[in-house]
């Protein structure tokens, strides 16, 4: 296939743009920096937000895929619902006959975060479109993303903070799964409208921050906080730009996620 990754430079993108040009197919990636790093093998092109589409970027795609997100607040949130809109326009227009808009877990009516009702906004306004494949992936596990950071700390800290002590689920699906489901996606012409793609089972985060650790043989011990005086610490720490592995908007996330209804679609 000819495949378009849109947002190549984040941690999926990246991945995803050396997995499929290591099975063959042509890539061309888009974003900011002009630059995916580790990834010579196809187009990339410098690109954000408020700009079309390059021309070149849109000949004879087989399947385009949604990753980029504008992290900036609100403002950014609102940037990367418009532009993603124009941007399946502009594909539609061009005779991409296939996207797939890469959602979150916290997309639902469960969300409370700003991502989350972000991608939540933008899952509505693409319901119904046949041409429209939703994924919403759990935690990505792999050397980079957010467990990427959880991991650097996991296995720095003799004490590591935890909210509620760690016990709320999380879905997880590694990076090398992702991609591999992702492209299973875009080559199946039995198209379906949606995919959960995490493991059936479920993680808490206790169990994921104490993997993490002993992978390097650490021991940390996990302390009990209750979750709205770590929401207080992040609000603090970002006042103070102090550097942490997650901040106020994902774990408001995660808290909202677990009322989450979302089903795996994963094949046993």
């Amino acid at each position: 296939m000819r495949i378009l990754i849109i947002g190549g430079a984040g941690f999926i993108g990246a991945n995803l743009a050396r997995y499929a040009f290591e099975q063959g197919h042509e890539v061309i990636t888009l974003c900011r920096s002009g630059a995916v790093e580790n990834f010579n093998g196809g187009i990339t092109l410098k690109w954000a937000f408020g700009a079309p589409i390059p021309a070149i970027a849109l000949e004879d795609v087989d399947c385009a895929f949604h990753l980029a997100h504008d992290f900036s607040g609100a403002a950014g949130a609102q940037l990367t619902l418009n532009e993603t809109l124009k941007c399946v326009t502009q594909l539609r227009e061009a005779g991409v006959g296939r996207q797939i808009f890469f959602s979150s877990y916290s997309a639902g009516d469960h969300a409370t975060s700003l991502y989350g009702q972000t991608k939540l906004a933008i899952e509505q306004s693409l319901a119904g479109a046949t041409d429209i494949v939703i994924v919403r992936p759990g935690l990505v596990l792999g050397t980079g993303g957010i467990y990427g950071r959880i991991c650097k700390w996991a296995r720095r800290l003799p004490l590591i903070p935890l909210p509620d002590g760690g016990y709320g689920l999380v879905p997880v699906i590694t990076i090398e799964k992702l991609c591999r489901e992702t492209l299973t996606l875009a080559a199946n012409y039995e198209r379906v409208p949606q995919a959960n793609l995490f493991e059936k089972q479920l993680f808490s985060l206790r169990q994921l921050v104490l993997n993490a650790a002993a992978e390097v043989g650490h021991r940390p011990w996990i302390i009990f906080v209750p979750a709205s005086l770590i929401v207080l610490g992040l609000r603090t720490a970002k006042l103070l730009n102090i550097p942490i592995p997650v901040n106020e908007d994902s774990l408001t996330g995660f808290l909202a996620n677990q009322a989450a209804q979302h089903v795996s679609t994963l094949e046993d």
